[in-house]
């Protein structure tokens, strides 16, 4: 058993000790029905994409290797390498001097006070139909790519989440009754109460998030309590220093035994910062499209072709749901979380489009079959 799994275990053990047990209203299926799948898992033949062999946008040679999907996504080149352990075991660098930036030259040398790296399972918090949603990603066999999605939802906004969806994406997940039970057990530790913090920044570092470098602050308020706020991927135009004043707002996770504020919003003195959590982004032509009915909801699919030769394949989410749909050679620009749905690899885009023409991709709840 993983490190993340005896952690786990014990967090579930505690909280139902310690919290009454919220109505579920739990039902799981998969993602994309077999019917469905089976003429968009044709759509990839020959050698431009071969099954889950390499990880969204990058050639290699075409042998699959679970370290390399971990890692070959990183577009800024930074040594994401440095670990005793894989990613399902939250921990620390080796060499800690890596969290050390330039906006950080005033911050602890003690870096030990947060985690090096962790997976916040791309989460997500939207307001729909008069309620909270909250999204989370999982994977749940630890090999690097998130195999299953769970949707919960304060029906009453009274900020509790008191029910949930499981989906798995790969079949072989679909009887995974200890993920159901993970995703369940997660609930009682979110709240979808929004949260505000304001102080001053007393540490401040650099953390590795699923291969993307998050910046974490461990902010102190005039009475003393600290809080450890998430910003998201790190920006050139956010410029954090030690001493800085800031205040941020979000909602709380719990990352491995550690509470954490992942912020939605933040500013200093200064100015507003920049927080941007839809993801990895990829720019390309499309070479075609497709529709498929997901949980009674048309999708879009588009096979994108992005600027290295590499083909992707893209669920750009309900069609009625896109101000415009994009066609065979059109230039996309795309973000998202990329999943394993059985031997595929796709991008569950969060938003089409870039700049001014930016626009974000609502994935509504399906109704429940249950």
């Amino acid at each position: 058993m993983s490190k993340k799994r005896m952690l786990l275990a014990s967090l579930i053990a505690a909280s139902y000790c310690a919290m009454p047990v919220a109505n579920a209203d739990e039902h799981a299926s998969r993602f994309y029905e077999d019917d469905a799948w089976y003429d968009v898992s044709e759509w990839f033949d020959g050698n431009d994409y071969n099954p889950t062999d390499e990880a969204i946008g990058r050639w290699d040679n075409e042998t699959f290797e679970y370290a390399d999907n971990l890692s070959s996504t990183d577009q800024d080149n930074d040594d994401i390498n440095d670990r005793e352990t894989n990613y399902g075991d939250y921990g620390y660098a080796n060499d800690t001097n890596r969290s050390n930036t330039s906006s950080e030259s005033n911050a602890s040398s003690d870096d030990r006070w947060f985690y090096d790296y962790y997976d916040d399972g791309s989460s997500q918090q939207s307001n729909q139909d008069g309620m909270t949603w909250f999204s989370l990603y999982q994977d749940t066999d630890d090999d690097g790519v998130y195999d299953s999605y769970t949707r919960y939802r304060d029906t009453d906004n009274d900020g509790i989440y008191d029910a949930f969806t499981y989906y798995s994406f790969d079949s072989a997940g679909d009887q995974n009754q200890q993920a159901k039970s993970e995703a369940q057990s997660k609930q009682k530790d979110l709240s979808s109460k929004t949260e505000q913090v304001a102080g001053e920044i007393d540490r401040i570092k650099t953390v590795d998030v699923r291969g993307r470098d998050h910046i974490v602050a461990f902010v102190k308020n005039n009475d003393g309590k600290a809080t450890v706020v998430d910003l998201g991927v790190k920006q050139e135009s956010n410029s954090l220093s030690q001493g800085d004043k800031l205040t941020a707002s979000g909602h709380r996770m719990k990352v491995g035994d550690k509470s954490i504020l992942i912020a939605t919003k933040a500013k200093t003195k200064s100015s507003d910062l920049t927080i941007d959590r839809n993801g990895r982004k990829y720019t390309g032509n499309v070479a075609s499209t497709r529709e498929v009915t997901v949980q009674g909801q048309k999708h879009l699919l588009a096979k994108v072709k992005t600027d290295n030769g590499k083909s992707m394949m893209v669920d750009l989410g309900p069609k009625d749901q896109l101000s415009k749909s994009p066609r065979q050679g059109d230039k996309v620009t795309v973000q998202g979380v990329p999943v394993k749905v059985n031997d595929r690899i796709v991008l569950m885009a969060r938003t089409l489009g870039e700049g001014e023409n930016q626009s974000e991709i609502k994935r509504k709840q399906a109704k429940s079959k249950s």
